[in-house]
This record gives C-alpha cells, sequence and structure tokens, in this order.
C-alpha cells in the first residue's frame, strides 16, 4: 500500500485525504486544526463567474458540479450552502460590466439574470439594494463553511485510517534525488509521495528541495494575497446567501452571523497593517452591512476580524503536478471552488500511471512558469 504524505489540512489537502484514504496509507500534516488557516476565513464562493478564458472556465464548472455531487455523496451536510449569489452595481462603468457579464454567461449556459428589485427582495428579504442599482442572481453558485467542511473531511479519511499529525513541516525530506516525505521540529515523515497542498507557504516549503512554485509573495507590501475578512454576532436570517454589492461581500457563517469582506478594504490591508488599523476596517465592514441590512442587524457587532492570506499563481491558473521524484504540489487560488474536484483528479493521477489529462494546462512546469 502506497504511502501517502499530505502536507495542509485545508481544503485541498482534507479533500484529496478523504478521497485516498479508501485505497492508501493516508498521513495528513497541518500545524493548527484542518481549515483553521485560508479556508476557514475565506468567502468560501463556489463559482465560475469571471472567468473569462474559456477552458478554465469549463473547468471551474465541472468543479461546481463536483461540489453538488461530493455533497450529496456525503449526506447533503450543513457546511453546504446551495443558495445563489446576488450582486448588484451602481454606476454606469459597474452597472455596464455586470450586464455584458450577465449575458456573456448566459451564453455560455450559466445560469445567471438580471432582476426587477421585487424578484431580488423575494430572494433576500432583509436586503436593501438601492434603488438606481442593476441586479444580477446567480441561482447555482454557492458557498461553504470552509473550516467544517475540511474538519468533516479529515474525519471521514480517519474513519478510514488515515492518520492527522498536529506540527509544523520545516522542510522536505531528500535522499537520493528523491522526496521521501517531510521534516517538522520533533521528528521525520517518511512517504512514498508527498503532496505539498500547503497554500501561500508552498513556495516556502518547495525551496527546501531547491524546487520552485509561481506563487505570489504574500510578505511584500501590497500583496494582492492578502484580504481583511470580519465577522458578526449571531443575526439570525440576515441572509440566505452570498451578495456581492458595490462596496461589500456577504455571507452568512456557520454559527449565524456574518462574514464580511470589500474589495477596496483588501486592497489596502497587507501583512504589516497594524492591529489597530484592521480594527478601524472592520467597523466600516460593519457600517456597510448594516447600511444594506437595516432591519437585520440592530443586536449584531463585529465578533473576530482576521486577514485571509491567499496562494495567488503568477497567472491565476491552479499548479497542480509533480515537481520533482516523490513530489507532487497542489495549489491554487479558488481552492474552495475547486478542492473535490482537483481531489477527485490528483487521487486518480497518484493511484494510475497515466495523467489526468484535465490537468495538464496547470502542470508546474507549463511555459512560462519557473523551472
Amino acid at each position: 500500500m502506497t504511502h501517502v504524505l499530505i502536507i495542509g489540512a485545508g481544503i485541498i489537502g482534507a479533500a484529496l485525504a478523504e478521497r485516498l484514504a479508501a485505497t492508501d496509507h493516508v498521513t495528513v500534516v497541518d500545524e493548527g486544526p484542518p481549515g483553521d488557516g485560508t479556508t476557514g476565513t475565506s468567502l468560501a464562493w463556489i463559482n465560475a463567474n469571471k472567468t473569462p478564458d474559456p477552458d478554465y472556465f469549463r473547468f471551474r464548472v465541472q468543479a461546481m458540479r463536483a461540489w453538488a455531487e461530493t455533497a450529496a455523496r456525503m449526506g447533503h451536510p450543513p457546511w453546504y450552502v446551495p443558495t445563489g449569489d446576488l450582486a448588484w452595481a451602481r454606476t454606469p462603468t459597474a452597472r455596464s460590466e455586470l450586464s455584458t457579464r450577465v449575458r456573456h454567461l448566459k451564453e455560455r449556459g450559466y445560469a445567471a439574470d438580471l432582476l426587477t428589485a421585487d424578484e431580488a427582495r423575494a430572494i433576500e428579504p432583509h436586503l436593501a439594494i438601492p434603488a438606481d442599482a442593476l441586479v444580477a442572481h446567480f441561482p447555482d453558485e454557492r458557498h461553504v463553511h470552509g473550516a467544517r467542511a475540511a474538519r468533516d473531511f479529515i474525519a471521514r479519511a480517519r474513519r478510514a485510517k488515515a492518520h492527522m499529525v498536529t506540527g509544523r513541516v520545516e522542510s522536505l525530506d531528500i535522499h537520493a534525488g528523491r522526496v521521501r516525505g517531510a521534516r517538522l521540529a520533533d521528528g521525520a515523515i517518511s512517504a512514498d509521495i508527498t503532496v505539498c497542498a500547503a497554500g501561500w507557504r508552498t513556495p516556502e516549503l518547495l525551496a527546501t528541495a531547491d524546487a520552485v512554485a509561481p506563487i505570489q509573495d504574500p510578505h511584500r507590501p501590497g500583496a494582492p494575497a492578502v484580504c481583511l475578512v470580519a465577522t458578526t454576532t449571531p443575526a439570525p436570517g440576515a441572509l440566505r446567501g452570498l451578495v456581492h454589492g458595490t462596496d461589500l461581500y456577504a455571507r452568512p457563517t456557520a454559527d449565524g452571523g456574518l462574514l464580511l469582506e470589500a474589495g477596496d478594504i483588501d486592497a489596502a490591508v497587507d501583512l504589516d497593517t497594524p492591529r489597530s488599523v484592521l480594527d478601524s476596517w472592520a467597523d466600516d465592514l460593519m457600517a456597510r452591512a448594516r447600511a444594506i441590512l437595516p432591519s437585520a442587524l440592530d443586536h449584531s457587532r463585529v465578533a473576530a476580524v482576521r486577514r485571509c492570506i491567499r496562494p495567488l499563481p503568477d497567472d491565476g491558473l491552479p499548479v497542480v503536478g509533480w515537481v520533482l521524484p516523490g513530489l507532487y504540489t497542489a495549489v491554487t487560488h479558488s481552492g474552495i471552488t475547486l478542492a473535490p474536484h482537483l481531489a477527485a483528479l490528483i487521487a486518480e493521477e497518484l493511484t494510475s500511471p497515466t495523467p489526468a489529462a484535465p490537468l495538464e494546462p496547470y502542470r508546474p512546469h507549463r511555459p512560462g512558469s519557473p523551472t
């Protein structure tokens, strides 16, 4: 039986562990609980909405279907929330962009419609969309409660005899030109195959084997890999699903609150932003939420503020495949959208001598990537 070591218990590593555990000896290592990093702070939007490349668009649509199939296979868990997405725009430029996007998506067979204000209120009764807004609805888009999903995947993998190790991987372990596992502060884990699913830490780990990954550095000042999310105390029924407003993105959280994010605030935040500034931005997010949910947030407040560090490949596409003998990597932005689809394809590839054809455009050593 092949021993597969998966570094990272975020959504991709957890979904892969669940796929492999029935047929292989699997060990998952992470320094924190499953889904506690990027997965647990992400907006967790399952979509193919803003994807101009036709091949990647089709890949993401397949990934959306994979989520539905996975949720059905797992008994329709409450962390999978198939309630759609409402978006609106107000300025002439934004209205034109949204209208054009809806039209192009419909031409591709993607569920997308422009709505009247009454139709939007039927979907989100508490939402006060400005009267001058153009509103779009994407009914097949979903969101997940990422940390709970990752924990569920890992729990299922452990029931199939996978092992979960808590610890920080300090380096990959190489013998005779082949990666043979990983070294932690308190010892080593040997494996036949090592899968690096460490998200934004991937370049740091690959560097210990003199390998590179085309991922943006989140430590760079102003790096777009860093965003800010705030969560609120419970606000029962405030929202059913995702919303993308002119200055706020929001969705329900697993405990009945809201997760809040905004593009302009993300652009102002990096890893050096002081905590006092983060708290101020969180208050701003709460004010924006109250403006669009005036009757639903009277008794709510900010409960937590966190940075979300996203792995951002240089060309925006997933990085999936063999890097060195014994070392496979899987890192992408949109990890939430792609996780079950990637897990199925990677599991197929790791257990078969035949490469998974749908992954060919996303290899680590594709044209234009570092070697």
